[in-house]
């Protein structure tokens, strides 16, 4: 399932599967006391935090640092391609 393709993501990863299916695995690693395993996947979802807001960042710089009062248009609402899925989308958060 994990192909070329899931590896080169734009803003971060979505959906509202993958994010659940690693917090359940740093659960479980805490749950048997693989603190280092824990913290490699916490710090995955971290990363991907990271990627949203530096990515939202970016764009207000680019527009002088403000978006009041301009029109942005925002492709690829989804997380995946060829589906209405929104749920978890990167574009929710960076829209926001």
């Amino acid at each position: 399932r994990i192909g070329s393709k899931f590896l080169k993501a734009s803003v971060g990863f979505g959906g509202s599967c993958f994010q659940k299916d690693i917090l359940n695995l740093v659960y479980i690693a805490r749950t048997f006391n693989l603190k280092e395993v824990a913290d490699y996947w916490e710090q995955v979802i971290l990363m991907n935090d990271h990627q949203k807001r530096r990515f939202a960042a970016n764009m207000v710089q680019t527009m002088y640092n403000t978006v009041a009062g301009k029109k942005i248009a925002i492709l690829g609402w989804a997380f995946k391609k060829d589906t209405n899925d929104t749920r978890e989308s990167a574009a929710i958060y960076v829209a926001d």
